[in-house]
């Protein structure tokens, strides 16, 4: 039996003065939902812990998280961006990059806990980070069905069984945002099974490694790509996440072997 995917519009409630779009509904429930179980996680890992410090750092990483995403996107798109400025601040209407977000709430937090929390909260920065880390890839998957009522980041035409319905092309499509949600669904399980085994920068490190290691796989069949020249930029990122992220793993995971 085929599973087609068919997006009933970007519009979730229509008041005529004002519109509730389902891309900002889906990134509003990404961020409760990562914000609620990030703090079950660091009760988890740390018994001496204090929520209103860590909730702070959470909220910082998510607006910081949320400006770097769109900051990229922008950048990459800035030739379009320059003859329509007013757009660039309009995120409702979609266009985010989730490595932009990763780079955007990493620097973020390492701010606000060198300027704010590093005299007074006794929770390191790689803790929170790492708890942040754990849940990320759950509160994507939930992000990604924005996608799916924007009709965007969808891949080339298929003639699977499972396939997303594109109104201006009248064609059915690889649902990549589909493919990357389960994808995210897997890594977030994966974490959340085996993350009291890991150190905080494993945790990290698993993280940008496997979610690159997925956005690799299926960046090449996406048609709406963004390009650094000839390149890919997710393709080109990926990889230096899938490096970055593996090195990270494997320095923590040889330290303990040398101390152990």
């Amino acid at each position: 039996m085929a599973f087609l995917l068919v997006s009933p519009g970007p519009i979730a409630l229509d008041l005529g003065f004002f519109q509730v779009r389902w891309y900002g509904l889906m990134t509003a429930c990404a961020c409760m939902a990562a914000f609620y179980f990030s703090e079950k996680v660091l009760k988890e890992r740390s018994s001496d812990f204090n929520f209103e410090e860590f909730s702070n750092f959470v909220l910082v990483a998510i607006v910081t998280g949320l400006i770097g995403a769109r900051t990229w996107f922008v950048l990459l798109n800035i030739d379009y961006f320059l003859e329509n400025p007013v757009e660039s601040f309009q995120i409702w209407l979609g266009g985010q990059s989730i490595q932009g977000a990763i780079v955007g709430a990493a620097l973020g937090t390492w701010l606000y806990y060198k300027v704010f929390q590093q005299n007074k909260y006794s929770g390191t920065y790689t803790l929170q980070l790492a708890c942040i880390a754990i849940v990320t890839p759950m509160g994507q998957a939930i992000g990604r069905w924005g996608n799916f009522f924007n009709e965007e980041a969808f891949g080339s035409v298929t003639a699977m069984p499972l396939g997303l319905y594109i109104s201006h092309t009248g064609q059915y499509h690889h649902p990549t945002f589909f493919y990357e949600m389960l994808w995210n669904l897997l890594v977030f399980a994966l974490l959340k099974k085996f993350h009291m085994k890991l150190s905080n920068k494993q945790c990290i490190g698993a993280y940008v490694a496997l979610y690159s290691l997925g956005r690799l796989l299926i960046e090449p069949i996406r048609t709406d790509s963004l390009y650094i020249g000839s390149i890919k930029a997710a393709t080109l990122i990926s990889i230096l996440g899938i490096v970055s992220g593996l090195v990270l793993f494997l320095h923590q995971h040889l330290r303990k072997i040398k101390f152990s």
